[in-house]
């Protein structure tokens, strides 16, 4: 049963979406890594510590279908964003970054000290539906440098079409940067279908992989036009020459990675990605349907706040009851059912831990608020 290789929880945990439940197997094999360098003397401790963070990025590059030289890991989202914008030349007349108010406010915030370098912000109202083309027609227009686009919308739990947003904004020279945190480990993805520049993520939520284990991905297409300014030994074409009147970006997308790194999250984060890999993330993708389906069955008309159609929704569901909200909240806490609020409804996201007897707990409180 695959719900038994995870970390047994007390109750029923449904916040993939904000931290997923790791392996039973991450913590032995994470910690046997991370300290056998220093148990055999004999071993080179950097070059063991590359080999897992390596494969960190081969596992991410297995995943998303691209290179393993055009991944650099991240501590976080936000920091991997602000190195993109500080890397970048400021045109003079398309000096706009245009991105939409129901995007994670992390990465909104990153991008609001691109003031500093002569940027300007302009927003998308939260009210416009984002899966009409139409609406980012009217929005990519020429004063725009880079449009943030998230993948699966943390409010709404709605997916956005990647593949033509990114193409419209290649055809119109702006930059692309495409947040997949909340879509990376639930949905298929396929970076060669996409036209994106950038992409950002991390481990913490569907992959199981634990906080500190983010990522970027660059197009290798305009890696040279990239000069990031926050750089570091590890961002140099080789960090052991140690020539300190010579240095020279690392000639794949490390160049972004900075100083000493962290190693720990990425051998913790690794265990997530091999079982994502060998499952596969259409299996993931289709347990959480059947388990949404099953409690969308039970809801009333309008309780359903993101979207019940498969091609816009993501693995979260957001759900508020109406007059029966917060009986409904009481009685979910009151029952050991593990969940998070936003403004417009509780959010569950079913993940390979989660069993149908939980699903028909579920069910069975919903009825009961009623």
């Amino acid at each position: 049963m695959i719900e038994k290789q995870f970390i047994k929880h007390e109750g029923t945990y449904l916040l993939s979406h904000s931290v997923g439940l790791p392996l039973k197997v991450t913590k032995s094999k994470s910690e046997d890594e991370f300290w056998k360098p220093w148990v055999n003397a004999n071993e080179d401790i950097w070059g063991h510590w590359f080999s897992h963070i390596e494969h960190f990025r081969h596992q991410l590059a297995k995943l998303l279908n691209s290179e393993t030289k055009n991944f650099c890991p991240q501590n976080n989202i936000s920091s991997a964003v602000t190195k993109i914008i500080f890397s970048l030349e400021v045109p003079v007349k398309k000096n706009v970054i245009l991105m939409s108010e129901e995007d994670f406010p992390s990465v909104a915030f990153a991008l609001q000290q691109s003031k500093s370098l002569g940027y300007k912000l302009r927003y998308m109202p939260s009210g416009l539906d984002l899966n009409d083309i139409q609406v980012w027609d009217d929005y990519l227009v020429n004063d725009v440098a880079l449009v943030l686009v998230t993948q699966v919308q943390s409010n709404n739990g709605r997916q956005l079409p990647i593949s033509p947003i990114t193409f419209m904004a290649k055809q119109r020279s702006i930059l692309s940067l495409v947040d997949i945190a909340q879509a990376i480990g639930i949905l298929p993805i396929d970076i060669q279908k996409w036209s994106a520049d950038f992409i950002v993520g991390s481990c913490i939520k569907w992959l199981s992989g634990g906080p500190g284990a983010g990522f970027m991905w660059v197009n290798p297409d305009i890696l040279e036009t990239c000069k990031p300014s926050d750089v570091g030994w590890f961002s140099h074409e080789d960090p052991f020459e140690f020539k300190i009147h010579d240095f020279r970006y690392a000639k794949d997308a490390l160049r972004f990675w900075g100083g000493t790194p962290s190693v720990h999250p990425y051998l913790v984060a690794v265990q997530g990605l091999e079982f994502v890999c060998k499952i596969g993330v259409e299996a993931i993708r289709q347990h959480n349907l059947a388990m949404t389906d099953l409690i969308i069955e039970v809801l009333d008309e309008n309780d359903l706040i993101s979207p019940s159609d498969y091609e816009l929704r993501s693995g979260t569901m957001i759900i508020h009851f109406g007059k029966n909200h917060e009986r409904m909240v009481q009685l979910l806490h009151d029952n050991s059912v593990y969940f998070d609020s936003r403004s417009k409804g509780i959010r569950f996201s079913p993940h390979l831990y989660n069993t149908q007897v939980q699903a028909d707990i579920l069910r069975r409180l919903i009825k009961t608020s009623r």
